[in-house]
């Protein structure tokens, strides 16, 4: 009698020991499988969240890039020498690259923050006339208005280039005043560290060279 109470124990002890087993099995599969589901749910929540972002920024946004290359290819399009050198039917595309059609190419383009702490947008890209004759490089500069948050364009410009790369002029299809104007200094800017540069310690005649201390009689 007391060895068949021993092995009915064991039976009891046994069972309860799988049965442990079991629920903890089955346990840890639950929350695998549950931890399993919400990684999933958290990568597609953030997949569609990158190309939700993706899609504002370069469509929807004022200074997307899509939008702006949209925008002033418009604005190139409806320029009535454009349209004279070009045709009607103008088309733009982006750096050339091997193994990439054209409507694939990437839009050079650049943010930064300027002088003035305004936003800034450099844009460039490519027309092409349809005889292959003449090629226009369009350059685009934008500037985010700090009190209205709005941008807003500065120049939509074409350069114009031969087939054997000889330039043929420029078109400006629009140009503000205050960015002509910070052309004109940017210029004037330039010339001046250039004069500097090259009649440092000479003198020419000018009001410039005397004013150099390097020419003054000792």
């Amino acid at each position: 009698m007391a060895a068949r109470s021993v092995q009915a124990g064991a039976c009891v002890s046994a069972n309860k020991v799988h049965q442990r087993t079991k629920f903890t099995s089955t346990r840890t599969a639950q929350v695998a499988s549950t931890a399993g589901n919400a990684l999933l749910v958290g990568s597609v929540l953030t997949l569609f969240g990158y190309i939700g972002y993706t899609l504002y920024e370069n469509l929807i946004a004022e200074s997307g890039v899509t939008r702006v290359y949209n925008q002033s290819l418009d604005l190139v399009r409806a320029h009535p020498q454009i349209r004279t050198l070009f045709g009607s039917n103008v088309k733009g595309f982006g750096e050339p690259t091997h193994g990439q059609r054209q409507r694939q190419r990437a839009i050079s383009h650049q943010y930064f923050t300027d002088e003035k702490q305004r936003q800034r947008l450099h844009m460039q890209y490519y027309i092409m006339d349809p005889k292959h004759e003449l090629l226009g490089v369009v350059k685009v500069d934008m500037a985010e208005s700090p009190q209205l948050k709005k941008w807003d364009f500065n120049l939509v410009a074409v350069d114009l280039f031969a087939e054997d790369g000889s330039p043929k002029g420029r078109i400006d299809v629009l140009v503000t005043d205050e960015f002509a104007h910070e052309v004109r200094k940017q210029q004037a800017e330039r010339r001046n560290r250039v004069f500097s540069k090259h009649n440092r310690g000479e003198s020419d005649g000018s009001w410039f060279s005397v004013l150099h201390p390097e020419n003054w009689r000792k």
